[in-house]
């Protein structure tokens, strides 16, 4: 399979448990959609030149969904780093919990794609040119589509314990 995009994320869950549920939800919808390895394998022909059964991960990404005190307490930040050695981007965002409370489930996840689409094709065009084997360019386009996707609910998920056609809390 050609797969070349890992993606977890750390959460401080919400204000309620009711809100935490719920964003845990839709995080965990996102990141099947990104990891989903049908799709990674049916476009990494057009990123890579490498023979897809020899998967290499190009983009090492996190999420970190944290409240706005933990973050301003513990001073951190989002980053990005290019490991040449491993020929990786490394993607850590730091998301604010505060911002998406008073949110539906649906607008949560239209946000969160949102601002984790902005802050991806921001950092991967920054280090497009230091890749090896990764067609950055080409991907900012698929990964646009895939977001699209993911917002509208139109992912195949298997999170919350069974596979679903989509989201609800429309």
């Amino acid at each position: 399979m050609g797969i070349f995009l890992k993606i977890t994320y750390d959460s401080q869950g919400g204000k309620t448990a009711e809100k935490a549920f719920t964003n845990q939800k839709v995080l965990d919808y996102i990141i099947d959609g990104l990891n989903n390895y049908s799709w990674q394998d049916s476009i990494s022909v057009k990123l890579t030149t490498l023979d897809p059964k020899y998967s290499h991960i190009a983009l090492g990404t996190i999420l970190r969904f944290f409240h706005l005190k933990n973050i301003e307490a513990g001073n951190l930040k989002s980053f990005s780093r290019y490991i040449k050695k491993d020929d990786k981007l490394i993607i850590d965002q730091m998301l604010v919990i505060d911002k998406y409370e008073d949110l539906s489930e649906d607008e949560t996840r239209k946000a969160l794609c949102d601002d984790i689409s902005l802050y991806f094709k921001e950092m991967i065009l920054k280090y497009k040119d230091r890749f090896l084997d990764f067609d950055a360019v080409a991907f900012i386009l698929l990964l646009e589509g895939k977001f699209e996707e993911i917002k509208e609910g139109k992912c195949i998920s298997n999170s919350a314990g069974g596979v679903d056609s989509g989201v609800s809390g429309a």
